[in-house]
């Protein structure tokens, strides 16, 4: 169904912990052509705070860090490792994006976009805001000063760039967030960076 809400898909979803929303399979034929996201690809820091369709949301997630073969990621990730976490956050809670199954699980029953702004507000505003995370426990990152999940986290920005030029959102990367607050309310140990974060919404002139 084109036009489903997220609040609605939410608002079917059985409530608590355990709470799994199933997205709708992202359409692999949305938005326009590289080139014109390419020339419509910019940072917005003024969002309208309308709720984005869960078709879009799956979109921008498969874009993200999804899979578009069997065992490979949308992204390019340094020695193939896969490190890197996507999770959403939004009014109703915080939620990790589980690309094989194409499901947001719930993590955290807390409106956690304040922490993802910090002293931002505007960041806030956006219905939507993806946080970029990375796993550092293996062995490939012994060495303290591995830059590695930096660029994987750098390529999974762009995808969320492209993705929303193409279907008429928009974003903006930002690297500002209180950390301390999210692993605490996210139940993430010390070898889980947090990297960056985009909110993800309409453009604030948007009516429709």
């Amino acid at each position: 169904m084109k036009h489903i809400i997220l609040v609605a898909a939410l608002a079917a979803a059985s409530v608590g912990l355990a709470e799994t929303i199933k997205l709708p399979a992202p359409d692999k034929d949305s938005g326009v052509s590289v080139i014109q996201a390419l020339k419509g690809r910019h940072s917005e820091r003024a969002f309208c705070g309308k709720d984005i369709p869960v078709e879009l949301l799956s979109g921008v997630l498969w874009a993200a860090n999804g899979f578009n073969r069997p065992d490979k990621r949308t992204n390019a990730t340094a020695l193939n490792l896969q490190t890197i976490t996507v999770y959403v956050c939004m009014k109703s809670g915080a939620y990790r994006y589980d690309a094989k199954a194409n499901e947001l699980v719930k993590v955290c029953d807390k409106d956690l976009r304040p922490a993802i702004a910090a002293h931002q507000p505007y960041a806030a505003a956006a219905p939507v805001s993806l946080l970029i995370t990375a796993d550092v426990s293996g062995p490939a990152y012994k060495d303290k000063r591995s830059t590695l999940t930096h660029y994987d986290a750098g390529i999974v920005s762009g995808n969320i760039y492209l993705y929303c030029a193409a279907n008429g959102l928009v974003t903006v990367c930002r690297g500002s967030m209180d950390r301390d607050a999210l692993k605490k309310a996210l139940n993430l140990g010390d070898k889980i960076i947090l990297h960056l974060n985009h909110p993800v919404g309409y453009p604030l002139e948007t009516k429709k």
